[in-house]
C-alpha cells in the first residue's frame, strides 16, 4: 500500500569552518530537514522518496489537490486491489464448484439420454411384439368364430338327428307296444 505523507521542508543555514591553503575559511550552505511524525511509523534506515508538490502538480495537471487525492487514492487502490484479489479467489472457487456441478449434470444428462434411448428401443420392440400378438389374436379369433359356426351347425344337425331318432324310437315303441298287445291278445 502506498503511504502519502504530507510534510513541509525546513531549511536553515549551516556554517562550517575549514582551513584551505593555510587560511581559515567559513563556508555557509543550506541544510534541509523533512520532519516526520511517529504516527507515520517509519523504520530506521528506511529509504523514502520525496516529490515536491510543484512536480506532483506538473505530473498530474494544474490542480495540486487532484495530485494529492490521486496519491492518497493510490493507497486506497492497494486496499481495493486486495479486495479484488479476495473477490477473484472467491469467484474462482465458485467457478470450480460450478464446473464440478456442471460436469455432474452433463454426466447425469448423458446417462439419462442413454437410458432414454434404451427405453425407446425397448418400446419399439414391445410395439413390434404387440403387433405380432394382435395378428395372432385376430387369427385365433377368426378360427374361433369359424369353429363356433361349425359347432352351431353340427349342434343343429345333431338336434335334428336326435329328433328323428326320437321320432323313430317313438314309432318303434308304439309298434312294439301294439305288437306286444296283439300277442297278449292272441295269447289270452
Amino acid at each position: 500500500m502506498v503511504k502519502v505523507i504530507k510534510s513541509a521542508v525546513k531549511c536553515y543555514k549551516k556554517k562550517t569552518k575549514k582551513t584551505v591553503g593555510g587560511k581559515r575559511k567559513i563556508y555557509e550552505y543550506n541544510q534541509y530537514l523533512v520532519p516526520l511524525k511517529r504516527s507515520d511509523k517509519f523504520e530506521c534506515s528506511e529509504e523514502v522518496f520525496i516529490i515536491p508538490q510543484k512536480q506532483i502538480g506538473e505530473l498530474m495537471g494544474e490542480d495540486p489537490t487532484l495530485a494529492e487525492d490521486y496519491l492518497k487514492n493510490l493507497g486506497d487502490t492497494e486496499s481495493h486491489l486486495d479486495a479484488y484479489e479476495r473477490e477473484l479467489a472467491e469467484l474462482e472457487w465458485k467457478h470450480n464448484e460450478l464446473s464440478k456441478s456442471y460436469k455432474e449434470l452433463v454426466s447425469k444428462h448423458t446417462k439419462t439420454n442413454k437410458k432414454l434411448r434404451l427405453e425407446n428401443e425397448r418400446i419399439k420392440i414391445l410395439e413390434g411384439d404387440k403387433e405380432k400378438l394382435m395378428k395372432k389374436l385376430e387369427e385365433i379369433s377368426n378360427t374361433h368364430s369359424d369353429l363356433k359356426k361349425k359347432y352351431e351347425v353340427e349342434t343343429e344337425k345333431n338336434k335334428v338327428l336326435e329328433d328323428e331318432v326320437n321320432k323313430d324310437k317313438d314309432i318303434w315303441t308304439t309298434l312294439k307296444s301294439r305288437l306286444g298287445s296283439k300277442k297278449d291278445d292272441e295269447g289270452d
